[in-house]
């Protein structure tokens, strides 16, 4: 992680750093940033992730500074 986020910086990319999941004690950190084209990346050491179903997850959190998404049908 740190030397993507290092990365970033040499190029000059703008992006988002996070750290979830510290108080259940297996934290994760997340890089977000935009590709040439728009699309959002997320890069992130995820294989402390613990996997759990789908269905347990409940609704996506975006960042709370994230742009949200147009609404389906919107231009």
């Amino acid at each position: 992680m740190g030397a993507m986020e290092q990365r970033l910086k040499d190029l000059g990319v703008k992006y988002l750093r996070r750290t979830i999941n510290e108080e259940e004690g297996s934290p994760i950190d997340q890089l977000f940033f935009n590709d040439p084209d728009g699309f959002m990346i997320e890069i992130c050491n995820c294989e402390s992730l613990e996997l759990v179903p789908a269905g347990s997850l409940g609704r996506l959190r975006l960042p709370w500074r994230s742009p949200r998404p147009p609404p389906p049908g919107s231009k």
